[in-house]
């Protein structure tokens, strides 16, 4: 990718989606490619520090402006995720001069800004049931909402218990089914929401 690719970008954007699994509602925004990030208008907005390891880092070490971008994935409202992901990627190539600017889609919430992300985990596998839909994706529940619970799936007996763990929890990325999963299986992102 970086040696066929990419050449000279002076923009790039790394998208990516929930796959099979999960679900998910949050851009990372870099120094420089701030705009970039919020052209998808997404739910949630995470500072990233830059990792020389992956695209973005390789990329502004090179000086373009990035960002990656995780939104949707296996739900119910696949469809309106892609349509705004498409839109996204219309406004961040007008950000980026590409093509005529177009409008931010209205009605749309401003994104909410949070601290470093979380994730929780299983401490052992089971079945994994969520008490959050995929709706939840995106939004900010009360601490100790719970978020779902790992059961043993010989007795169905509730083995451990996933809450929102800040006073205000934002839920960037979710397992919106029940499912099976192993011991430290990705389950759910969350953050602290920034002061406004």
């Amino acid at each position: 990718m970086t040696k066929h690719a990419m050449g000279d970008a002076e923009s790039v954007i790394d998208l990516h989606g929930g796959g099979s699994w999960c679900v998910n509602s949050f851009a990372f925004q870099f120094p420089g490619g701030e705009g970039l990030a919020r052209a998808f208008q997404p739910p949630i907005l995470v500072d990233a520090t830059l990792r020389d390891s992956t695209l973005t880092g390789y990329a502004r070490s090179r000086g373009a402006r990035v960002t990656a971008v995780e939104m949707g994935g296996r739900c119910g409202d696949e469809e309106e995720w892609a349509a705004r992901i498409a839109g996204g990627l219309r406004m961040a190539l007008g950000v980026a001069g590409v093509m005529a600017s177009a409008p931010y889609e209205p009605g749309l919430p401003e994104p909410v800004k949070v601290g470093p992300t979380h994730v929780l985990r299983p401490s052992r596998g089971g079945i994994f049931s969520p008490c959050l839909g995929a709706k939840a994706v995106g939004t900010v529940v009360v601490g100790g909402t719970v978020l779902g619970r790992l059961l043993d799936p010989v007795t169905m007996e509730t083995v451990e218990v996933f809450e929102a763990p800040y006073p205000e929890t934002a839920i960037l990325l979710l397992r919106p089914r029940l499912a099976v999963v192993e011991g430290g299986a990705m389950t759910y992102v969350v953050a602290s929401p920034e002061e406004a």
